[in-house]
Parts: structure tokens; C-alpha cells; sequence
């Protein structure tokens, strides 16, 4: 909306500009007639000796006023002036209507129409914030707050802390301690409370459940030796605990009502130790079991025995990598020993034992049928220099027909009733044996 104010009170300065300068017209000719001789008793003189008397004097019209100069005095009577009536201002009424208001001289100097005009400042910018409120309560009292690893006394906690993860933690001893993650950001307002649930504490001593309580976490200890710390549900080991035996065994890990099962560790007292899978107190599943003298047994246990596929690495350097059963080979498998001495093939109660190929430490091998351990049944013994002996063995030894082969490829047939006699291959000659080893 304009505002007109302005516009009105400059149509009122010239209004009072105007009347001014009339009040100084009239000043001055009032001067002007004050200032100027008293002719008239001349004027009437002179009027009434060279015309007839009238009965009524029309004023003279007003001379133009004289300029001032520095000529001489004219020599000619003034003319006669007519008389001047006063001028009289009537003062204003009372009841005048007041058009416009002067503005003060400082509004007159800064104010124009455009500064009339409403502005519109835009509203202040608040600044963004650089860190948010984390409020933290409990249940307890004289509780402890961790948040990432840091502590903060205890709760009741008004925390301004920079956006980010924290996890918090909140513990008392004899309480389950309460933990949660949260996400922070900038400016919000965050309140977590922490629920502590109490521990209750099992003692059993001197045959005797203190307290009655045969449920949480406590100790164990009886007339035999046998002495437990962890968790229990109605007085029986269950949960995660420590059990030292009157042996000297201890078994740390996994139960279930009063048994071991699930992941744990046993140690004898002589040193050895097992890691692996328990089931009704014995190694069931996967395990290692690492022998007092240095052997290692891993692989797939039942009832306390590796059973199925695992391997064996003695301290001396043997190493089987195959079937087991009852912790002995059995089934397919490979077995090295420490002298280099190799054998691939089928095991029985921890014997070669059907087929399977041997490598001999000293480059003999040998492949075909086994029997607890020995060459038994049809084979061929194969000598590093080429040669060999093709033949069915019993008990280790050739039995029956043979066929040898010498080192320069010649091939002679023998049989083990008659020793030393050899026939050529396609010859019915007999003639003398050649020397190979193993014949």
C-alpha cells in the first residue's frame, strides 16, 4: 500500500511558502507608506487652486518604484500619492482541519517513497549442529557405563558427544550386564535405560545346596575331589564350565545336563589334550587329540575313537592321511613313513591289507595283494636296475610259477620247486637262473 503522507505534506509546505510570502508583500508596502512625506495637505492645496472642488478623489495609481542611481535630484514635484488602506489578516479559526504534518527535518533527509515501501528481511540462519545427546538410565544403583571400551561413571548420564556408533555398556557386579549399539547423528536426542537382570549365585559344599539355589552361576565341590565352576540348571552342570577331576584331568567347554557336549577341552594328567566335539563325555565329532609323546590324531570321533576319514602325524615323522576305524587304519589310505618308505592302498586293523603299490626306501616297489601286511597273492616286485619278478606270493614270498625279467629285458620262468633251474622264454632247455634280487 502507498503511503501519501509525503505527497500531503509537500502540497502543505508550499501552501505555507505561499501565504508567507503574501505577509511579506504586505510588510513591505506598509513600510513602504509609513516611510514616504505627509504630502497631502500640498497635494490639496494645489488641487483645490487649479481645479474646481469634486465631491469625491480618486486615488492616484501607485507610482512604479525608482531605481536607485546616482543621478541628480529631478527638478520636478513628486506626484501626488493616493492614500493606502491598512491590509488586515484574519487570524484562522479555531476548528481549522489540519492537512498535513511536517515529517522531522531527519525523516525529511533519509525518508523517500521507496523507503516507505515494507521490507522483508530474511529470517536469521541458526547454525547446524555438530553433536547429539545420549541420555543413559538403569535399574540399579552404582552401576558402571562403558561406552567403546571408555568409562563414564555411572548412570544417570547426559552425554553431547560427536555423531558416530557407540556401544554401550552397562554392568554392576552380582547383574547380567546390558549392552546395545546405537547410531548417534548430529542435532537428535537419543535416551536408552539399561535393564541389569541379577545373578543368582550356586554354592554346593559339604553335600549341601546353599541356599537352596541350584540354578545361575557358582561352584561345585564334593567328598570325591571333583570340583566345577560355571553355570547350572537344577544341579546339574549345563551351560559353559570348568570341571578338575580327582585324576588330574580337567575338561573346560560345553555342557549338558551334567555331561559334556558340544565344543571343549580335555587335558589328562600325563599332557594330552583334545579340542573338538563332545557328545555323553566322550570325543564325538570333529577333534585333534595330541598324545602325551607328540602323536596327532584329527578327524571324525565317535564314542571317544576316530572313526572315518582323519590322519595321524607321530612325533618321529610318520604321517597316515585316510580311513579309520576305532583309531586304527582301516579302509583306503596313505601311509609315509620317516625313512621315505611309502604305500598307498586298502588298510585292515592298521595292516596293508588287500590291494595297494609300496615304495621301498631303497627303490624297490612292489604292486599287488596284501594280506596283514605281507605280499600275498599276485605281484611284481619291481628292482631300481630294471629288473623284476612277477609271481603269486604267499606269506612275503614267490610260491609256485615265476617269471623273471633281467635287466637287459632277457625272460626266464622258474618255479619254487625247482631252485636255481630256469627256462628262457619259449624254450624248453633248462638252464641256470640269472641273479636278481629278491629271487
Amino acid at each position: 500500500m502507498v503511503d501519501f503522507r509525503p505527497l500531503l505534506f509537500v502540497n502543505a509546505l508550499a501552501l505555507m511558502l505561499l501565504v508567507t510570502a503574501g505577509f511579506a508583500s504586505v510588510r513591505e508596502d506598509m513600510a513602504i507608506a509609513a516611510t514616504e512625506p505627509n504630502i497631502e495637505p500640498t497635494v490639496a492645496a494645489v488641487t483645490q487652486e487649479s481645479r474646481p472642488r469634486q465631491t469625491q478623489t480618486k486615488a492616484a495609481p501607485k507610482p512604479e518604484p525608482q531605481p536607485t542611481t546616482t543621478a541628480e535630484p529631478s527638478s520636478k514635484p513628486a506626484p501626488a500619492l493616493a492614500q493606502v488602506d491598512t491590509f488586515t489578516v484574519l487570524p484562522m479559526p479555531d476548528n481549522t482541519t489540519q492537512l498535513a504534518m511536517a515529517e522531522p527535518a531527519g525523516a525529511l533527509t533519509k525518508t523517500s517513497l521507496v523507503d516507505t515501501v515494507p521490507r522483508f528481511e530474511p529470517a536469521p540462519v541458526e547454525p547446524k549442529p555438530t553433536t547429539g545427546t545420549l541420555v543413559l538410565r538403569s535399574n540399579v544403583i552404582g552401576d558402571q557405563v562403558t561406552i567403546n571400551g571408555q568409562g563414564y561413571g555411572a548412570t544417570r548420564l547426559d552425554l553431547e558427544l560427536a555423531p558416530g556408533d557407540y556401544r554401550v555398556v552397562i554392568s554392576k557386579p552380582g547383574y547380567k550386564a546390558w549392552s546395545q549399539t546405537v547410531a548417534l547423528e548430529a542435532g537428535s536426542d537419543l535416551t536408552l535405560v539399561g535393564e541389569l537382570e541379577a545373578l543368582t549365585t550356586v554354592n554346593y559344599r559339604d553335600g549341601t545346596w546353599v541356599g537352596g539355589v541350584k540354578t545361575g552361576d557358582g561352584t561345585y565341590e564334593d567328598a570325591n575331589g571333583l570340583r566345577y565352576e560355571g553355570h547350572f540348571v537344577n544341579g546339574r552342570f549345563d551351560g559353559k564350565g570348568t570341571a578338575w577331576y580327582p585324576d588330574g584331568s580337567r575338561y573346560e567347554g560345553e555342557w549338558a545336563q551334567g555331561e559334556k557336549a558340544g565344543e571343549g577341552t580335555w587335558r589328562s594328567a600325563d599332557g594330552a589334550r583334545y579340542t573338538g566335539e563332545f557328545q555323553a563325555n566322550q570325543f564325538n565329532g570333529k577333534g585333534t587329540l595330541t598324545m602325551a609323546n607328540g602323536d596327532i590324531l584329527t578327524g571324525y570321533w565317535k564314542d571317544g575313537h576316530l572313526n572315518g576319514h582323519g590322519s595321524l602325524t607321530t612325533a618321529d615323522g610318520m604321517l597316515y592321511v585316510g580311513a579309520f576305524r576305532d583309531n586304527d587304519f582301516h579302509g583306503r589310505g596313505s601311509l609315509t613313513y620317516p625313512d621315505g618308505r611309502h604305500y598307498e592302498g586298502e588298510f585292515s586293523k592298521g595292516a596293508f591289507h588287500g590291494s595297494g603299490a609300496e615304495v621301498f626306501a631303497d627303490g624297490k616297489k612292489y604292486e599287488g595283494q596284501y594280506i596283514e601286511g605281507k605280499f600275498h597273492g599276485k605281484g611284481l616286485l619291481l628292482n631300481p636296475n630294471g629288473s623284476s619278478i612277477e609271481a603269486t606270493f604267499r606269506h612275503g614270498e614267490p610260491y609256485g610259477q615265476v617269471r623273471l625279467t633281467t635287466a637287459a629285458g632277457e625272460i626266464f620262468t622258474a618255479r619254487t620247486t625247482e631252485p636255481g633251474v630256469c627256462y628262457r622264454d619259449k624254450s624248453y632247455r633248462a638252464t641256470q637262473c640269472p641273479t636278481l634280487d629278491g629271487w
